[in-house]
């Protein structure tokens, strides 16, 4: 039997994604119904702006990486909106897709050695809460530098992880997070279990998101003071790895998606003193740009 259709709008603009999942296709499994599509994840990356073959090769990587751990049945969906709706040179879109769709471009922000990129979610499923549509901009003066010091791949990795929903507009509202301004921190039990592994030291509460800017659960990234170079830590620095860490997997796995723990980098959770004393380099803590948040206006009555 056919799921729900749905309409959904963002934030009162004409872009439209509407999902749809059909009961077509397949075998039956069971005289009760048709075996659900096998979950599967992509990205499809559109580039509004020129990047080198070794910087597409770099995104590239991040991208499999990402999708090489997750995966997920996004249904249907589809796009319909103006030019510019969500971000300057967007283009028209009127198209379906099964998979997020990412763009990316290059333009000036704050000149070199400030901010180095920001994400801008632009589109929403209500059903699973998670991004349909998003464009990552990185800083035309500090790309070529970030590439020569080893930190691009870190941050498309980085951005990448807010692209596909460690943001609070897809924590929140399936109640992942708790904690005020003072110790704010995602509360999912997957990622609590393998913080519970990996940072068995820590005494406060799991699984500690930034406090430095005062945003709560609305900060979207690991408290770097605990998490130092982990991927989606709130600081990166030239020279680190930039672990993508099954405990980062682990939110993914409460936000809905299949998780395949295996891809993750080794990484365990140091205090951040002593001989494992790291300084933060470039913040990252406002790089989650947010011109209105997602809203559902309408959803269809099942067929």
């Amino acid at each position: 039997m056919a799921k729900p259709n749905g309409i959904f709008f963002f934030a009162g603009r004409v872009l439209v994604a509407m999902t749809f999942l059909a009961g077509c296709g397949g075998k039956p499994d069971s005289p009760v119904g048709i075996a659900p599509p096998t979950p599967h994840l992509s990205i499809e990356v559109r580039y509004l702006s020129t990047l080198s073959g070794a910087q597409r090769a770099i995104v590239a990587e991040a991208v499999n990486k990402w999708t090489s751990a997750l995966k997920k049945n996004l249904g249907e969906f589809r796009l319909n909106s103006a030019a510019n709706d969500c971000f300057t040179g967007e283009p028209a879109l009127n198209e379906t897709h099964h998979n997020p769709l990412l763009f990316i471009s290059v333009a000036d922000i704050d000149g070199p050695d400030g901010r180095l990129a920001y994400t801008e979610i632009c589109a929403m499923s209500s059903r699973d809460t998670l991004p349909l549509l998003s464009h990552i901009r990185i800083d035309r003066g500090d790309i070529d530098s970030m590439e020569e010091r080893g930190v691009l791949r870190g941050l498309i990795l980085h951005e990448l992880g807010h692209v596909l929903g460690f943001v609070p507009a897809s924590y929140i509202p399936k109640k992942l997070a708790a904690g005020g301004s003072a110790d704010p921190h995602i509360s999912g039990p997957a990622a609590r279990a393998e913080f519970a592994k990996h940072g068995a030291w820590y005494t406060g509460a799991t699984v500690p998101l930034e406090d430095s800017g005062g945003r709560g659960p609305n900060d979207p990234h690991w408290r770097f003071m605990v998490f130092g170079d982990e991927v989606m830590s709130s600081s990166i620095i030239t020279g680190y790895r930039s672990p993508l860490s099954v405990i980062t997997l682990g939110l993914f796995e409460d936000l809905g998606y299949e998780v395949d723990y295996t891809v993750a980098d080794s990484y365990e959770v140091r205090p951040l003193f002593g001989d494992n004393l790291m300084l933060p380099e470039f913040s990252l803590v406002n790089d989650l740009r947010s011109i209105a948040p997602p809203a559902v206006l309408k959803t269809l009555t099942p067929h």
